[in-house]
């Protein structure tokens, strides 16, 4: 298992699910809630799958009473396709940025570490959110009459801000050994990686399991897909026989999706739409729309010459790609010198 240290833990996780989540990536914003008012030494449960995201307490997983002790094993069905688990540990947490350490996990095994390793709690501590009738209220109930009288509980105090779950004082300090022997025995094992590897690595098992092998795309989910091609971006249908079509409508990519297929990018169309995704336009640019073609040109001569550095040539050819797309695949063909001729006197602001 690898580990990824000294993070800023929801920029990681962000890129997981990017990489990862097919749909309702969304469901990763509770958890950045949760995330952004963690104190320093807090520890959670993180799982990115196909659909969606969750996060638990780790403490509570081991809990039998505890919501995380149901959920957290949900997916380790085989039929679960994608299913990435990890331990978060939270070193420090300043304005809402918290730094700390990732740790992937066998989720099977962890699972059954869980099962083998779990309590009943005896009490719950119920914390209400103030209302007209009460300031904040919290109340020790014993687990089985929280369980039946909740709905009146609620009724009577109001919305519940907070369940924290008491365990006799035995298994409390059994628990807590067993947590702080886990946690080191990960810490000690796991082997320090780079994440933006480590991703790469997904989107290629994703990739080569589904039958799709030249490793010539980057992971792209049908939301992404339909909005590439808002901004004209080429998106990729991608099928199990080691081929991929260019898509051309929403219809195609709808029919696409129904049938099972997969779609991709290159990774500078996908840098590209990201841009457009976080409300950037060409006017965000520093350069006139003819000051970027005349740069397109010049990078394109330049791609013509015998370039033997490998990376040099990558760059280049990453260049004239997304310049390529900018400048010409909004409407299918280069502008004309008229056009050049008004965005220069637009940008200096003279009236056409």
């Amino acid at each position: 298992m690898r580990k990824f240290e000294d993070m800023d833990i929801i920029s990681a996780l962000r890129k997981i699910v990017d990489n990862n989540n097919l749909f309702y990536k969304t469901d990763f914003n509770y958890d950045v809630e949760t995330l952004e008012t963690a104190a320093g030494g807090s520890h959670f449960l993180w799982l990115s799958r196909t659909s969606g995201t969750s996060l638990f307490a780790e403490r509570g997983a081991h809990i039998r009473n505890h919501e995380a002790h149901h959920s957290w094993p949900y997916y380790s069905d085989t039929a679960y396709y994608g299913v990435k688990a990890f331990a978060v540990e939270v070193v420090e947490n300043g304005g809402g940025r918290p730094i700390g350490n990732i740790y992937e996990l066998d989720y099977r095994k962890h699972n059954d570490e869980i099962r083998h390793n779990s309590f009943s709690a005896r009490t719950v501590d119920v914390t209400f959110k103030p209302n007209q009738l009460y300031p904040e209220t919290t109340r020790t109930i014993d687990v089985a009459e929280y369980n039946d009288r909740f709905r009146s509980l609620v009724n009577r105090y109001g919305e519940v801000s907070s369940i924290k779950y008491n365990l006799s004082a035995q298994d409390d300090t059994q628990l807590s050994k067993i947590l702080m022997a886990s946690r080191e025995q990960r810490k000690a094992e796991a082997i320090p990686a780079n994440l933006g590897a480590y991703v790469r690595e997904i989107v290629k098992e994703r990739f080569h399991v589904y039958g799709y092998k030249r490793d010539d795309m980057v992971f792209t989910t049908p939301d992404d897909a339909v909005a590439a091609l808002k901004y004209h971006i080429p998106v990729h249908i991608l099928y199990p026989n080691n081929t991929s079509d260019r898509a051309s409508t929403t219809v195609e990519i709808e029919k696409s999706l129904y049938a099972g297929f997969m779609f991709g990018m290159g990774a500078n169309d996908k840098r590209l739409l990201k841009f457009y995704q976080a409300g950037n336009t060409l006017a965000d640019l520093p350069f006139s729309r003819r000051e970027l073609s005349a740069i397109f040109h010049m990078t394109l001569d330049k791609g013509k010459e015998n370039i033997e550095d490998g990376q040099r040539r990558k760059a280049i050819d990453g260049i004239i790609q997304v310049l390529d797309t900018i400048l010409f695949s909004n409407d299918g063909r280069e502008l004309d010198d008229f056009e050049l001729d008004r965005d220069l006197d637009e940008s200096e602001g003279i009236e056409p």
